[in-house]
């Protein structure tokens, strides 16, 4: 016994839902994808870069017109950089106890200056990546970013 009335909503109900225009350019392999997002390219053409700046991502790609603006990596670059990162700072840890050493104030404070910029390059690499893999998938937002 179904709790929903039969009518209108019964259009609303229908599962999957009717698929987004898909656009129609090739884009290149996974492999080369990922790596032009991590070299900062445009991960369609390779020819022009994907950022305005440090994260800043152009509207559209110089080259190719491919809407980069328009891909929602919001989360998930720090995710991924902090994911990365940490894990070799983790085994630093583990392995400074094991091997009983005992750095002094400075040499701690020069490793944390060292960790803030292999995070920061992470996190640009990462953006890079997330852009190519939401651009391969043709996975964009309404509206770009501001």
């Amino acid at each position: 016994m179904s709790l929903i009335p039969p009518g209108p909503q019964e259009e609303q109900l229908n599962w999957p839902p009717p698929a987004a225009p898909r656009s129609d350019w090739v884009m290149p392999g996974w492999g080369k994808t990922i790596g032009r997002g991590i070299a900062g390219s445009c991960p369609h053409c390779g020819n022009a870069p994907i950022f305005n700046g440090y994260l800043k991502v152009h509207e559209t790609c110089a080259a190719c017109a491919a809407p980069l603006g328009r891909m929602p990596a919001d989360d998930t670059p720090p995710y991924i950089a902090m994911l990365v990162v940490l894990h070799f700072v983790g085994l630093f840890t583990i392995l400074s106890f094991r091997w009983h050493l005992h750095p002094s104030t400075f040499e701690i404070a020069l490793l944390l200056v060292l960790l803030v910029l292999v995070c920061l390059a992470a996190l640009r690499m990462a953006k890079g990546a997330v852009i190519g893999i939401l651009l391969k998938l043709d996975n964009n937002r309404e509206q770009p970013n501001g």
